[in-house]
């Protein structure tokens, strides 16, 4: 999803403190109390997770699993905060913010969530002021009783890999911070940054030489850390997966293939584009939907219960004012809460066809688990957004609304969560996925 115009503050003091690997202390692998070693795999298509005792010398262990991610998009953004403020300070999963991911990780785990994804881990030596995450790692593992593994990453922009400076920074940082985490078992991989591949970059050469550097010292870092079976993925916009074609032409140094995708009720032509573009596995590093819709617009949503039939707003464009005045989907009527849940739960059945269909897809991470105010355009108001969407049930994208969980503001820092029917509908869909 799109990040809010606000700009991610510890991500761009990382980069503007070191423009080179000159005066950056090095750092040591870590490991947590597990004792067993968790690796996942490229399988052709799949990806395999498999696991041993902590110190196997077996490369590929016995009874390796195809995995398939049911997962999560992690922001829990406090109402009146962004990312960058305190608690989170850009990075939800540090120690100091137990009292929030305390309160989430049981509940992710009851729905059956087994991954999620974050934007960002602050990297050593800045964690010394943030905090680490060994913490959340190892009750994410949760003594390998229903793990939730963590896809982390390090956010920057797409134009820092035209800069030879900050690539190198760059590189360091995803160096160090997965040579950090390499032995947590609750560590899947990582993904570099998020939506960085503009079109002004995905013909560029250069840009991704540079991709690829940064992509190679991630993978380094893991192997550094004691683990390299942790895969180095992408969370690209879907773009007729524009970032695919054009990395798979430059080579880009990925072991999977990550596309944020929104088309809505179905997926269209996409897993024809995957088969023709790329042999590697590929998983949705976002899809979803907003679960708002605008009273003051006329706009409809209809679909039809067949598995590819599309559905669509009427008429096909924003038919109101252009207003930021929005309310939760409504539990009958037209816009209505049962189309966002039809979404949710078609989207999810093609996931398991996908996967079950020679692994075109390896499942995905549902945007996201609670709402952020913030990305409305003010902290303390959840507002809307006035760009039409026709293939949401709502018409309209309202960056705010995407959680299956509502929040409302509580004592301190623990916003009050309400499931929304989509995560009632989430947790039905993955007791049957594969």
């Amino acid at each position: 999803m799109r990040k809010s115009s606000l700009t991610i503050a510890v991500a761009l003091v990382l980069l503007t403190a070191c423009t080179s690997t000159n005066n950056i202390p090095a750092t040591t692998g870590s490991s947590s109390k597990s004792s067993v070693d968790t690796d996942f795999v490229v399988d052709g298509r799949y990806i395999d997770l498999s696991d041993a005792p902590l110190g196997s010398t077996d490369a590929r262990p016995a009874g390796a699993v195809k995995f398939f991610i049911k997962g999560l998009v992690y922001s829990p953004v406090p109402i009146g905060t962004t990312v960058g403020d305190p608690p989170i300070l850009d990075d939800a999963l540090r120690d100091a913010n137990r009292p929030i991911w305390s309160r989430d990780l049981p509940l992710m785990r009851a729905a059956g969530a087994n991954a999620i994804h974050v934007y960002n881990v602050v990297p050593p030596p800045y964690d010394e002021k943030t905090g680490p995450i060994s913490q959340f790692l190892d009750a994410a593992w949760n003594n390998n009783k229903k793990p939730v593994y963590v896809l982390m990453s390090i956010y920057f922009h797409g134009d820092k890999l035209l800069d030879n400076g900050a690539v190198q920074a760059l590189a360091k940082q995803y160096h160090d911070l997965d040579q950090k985490y390499a032995k947590y078992p609750a560590v899947l991989g990582v993904t570099i940054s998020n939506e960085i591949a503009d079109a002004n970059f995905l013909q560029n050469p250069t840009w991704w030489a540079n991709f690829n550097i940064v992509a190679k010292a991630a993978k380094q870092g893991f192997v550094d850390g004691g683990d390299g079976d942790k895969i180095v993925t992408t969370s690209e916009p879907d773009g007729n997966i524009g970032a695919v074609k054009a990395g798979e032409k430059y080579n880009a140094a990925v072991d999977v293939w990550g596309i944020n995708i929104y088309r809505g009720r179905t997926f269209t032509n996409l897993f024809d584009q995957i088969r023709q573009y790329t042999k590697k596995p590929v998983i949705f590093t976002e899809y979803g939907a907003s679960a708002a819709y605008h009273p003051a617009w006329k706009n409809t949503y209809d679909w039809r219960n067949g598995k590819n039939q599309l559905g669509g707003c009427q008429p096909g464009e924003r038919d109101g004012p252009k207003d930021r005045i929005v309310a939760e989907l409504p539990k009958s009527g037209n816009p209505g809460m049962d189309g966002l849940v039809d979404l949710v739960w078609n989207n999810g059945r093609l996931l398991a066809d996908g996967f079950n269909d020679s692994g075109v897809v390896s499942g995905g991470f549902y945007f996201e688990w609670t709402d952020e105010w913030w990305k409305g355009g003010n902290a303390n108001v959840q507002q809307g957004n006035d760009a039409f969407n026709g293939g949401f049930p709502g018409c309209s994208e309202d960056q705010a609304w995407y959680g299956v969980n509502a929040v409302s503001k509580g004592n301190g820092t623990n916003d009050i969560l309400t499931p929304r029917p989509t995560l009632g509908q989430l947790t039905q869909s993955w007791s049957t996925a594969p």
